[in-house]
């Protein structure tokens, strides 16, 4: 990940803090979800950038949200990983707790796997999967990209910023290379979604970002956290 894309998410980090600075006793700022079926490295990697922002981050697994919820915090990130699974181990009341948590004003990243699961439709190679995602993306996710990396592989993608003059957005250089490991095309059915960037294989949407509520959502195909030109992130891949 370059240091532009690191701004890019720092900024929209310090959006999300000032939409919340009533709240209070906070166990941290971030929950970083890192349970079965979230890949490991994408945990290790968003942890790593959330702590080198400046941010508290506490990890979190589905028991908690499912029991717990999330009012402690003022940002739920989903890495990398299988969405089926996450959306087996969310119950439907987890589901709703963390759907009202962004209504409320909290905030929620979605990295490859949290985007798919943050979509209302999820399709996997051709065909749409039998999960019940969180449904905050009014849009289907559409993964693999083969015209980028065959599957299984994975690989580097060129990601062209679209828009220039949104506050995310506006001092981010053009294009970004990013890790692209099987996430998804982000095809939204409302104009009430902000496409960021597109992959510049495929001319569709990788990164958006909307507003839930009184929260915000920030959700991206790619692995921003994972720096191949650092060993800041703390992984290597193989």
């Amino acid at each position: 990940m370059t240091t532009k894309l690191i701004i890019l998410i720092v900024i929209s980090l310090q959006m999300i803090a000032c939409e919340n600075e009533e709240t209070t006793f906070l166990s941290a700022d971030i929950a970083l979800y890192s349970d079965s079926g979230c890949w490991e490295e994408s945990v290790i990697a968003a942890q790593n950038m959330f702590l080198w922002m400046g941010y508290t981050v506490e990890l979190v697994n589905s028991e908690y949200i499912n029991e717990k919820g999330l009012n402690d915090f003022k940002l739920l990130c989903i890495p990398g990983g299988d969405m089926y699974r996450y959306s087996q181990d969310l119950s439907q009341d987890g589901k709703k707790k963390i759907k009202n948590f962004i209504n409320d004003g909290g905030s929620y990243i979605g990295i490859c796997g949290g985007a798919y699961f943050a979509s209302e439709t999820v399709i996997w190679q051709g065909n749409q999967l039998s999960m019940t995602p969180l449904g905050l993306f009014q849009g289907s996710a559409e993964g693999t990209i083969d015209s980028i990396v065959p599957y299984p592989q994975r690989g580097m993608c060129q990601v062209n910023i679209v828009d220039t003059v949104h506050a995310i957005t506006h001092s981010i250089s053009t294009p970004q290379w990013i890790l692209y490991y099987w996430g998804p095309v982000l095809k939204p059915k409302t104009s009430e979604v902000t496409i960021l960037g597109k992959y510049s294989a495929v001319n569709q949407p990788a990164i958006l970002a909307f507003d839930y509520g009184q929260g915000r959502v920030f959700i991206t195909g790619t692995h921003p956290e994972i720096e191949e030109d650092s060993d800041r992130d703390g992984v290597t891949l193989k």
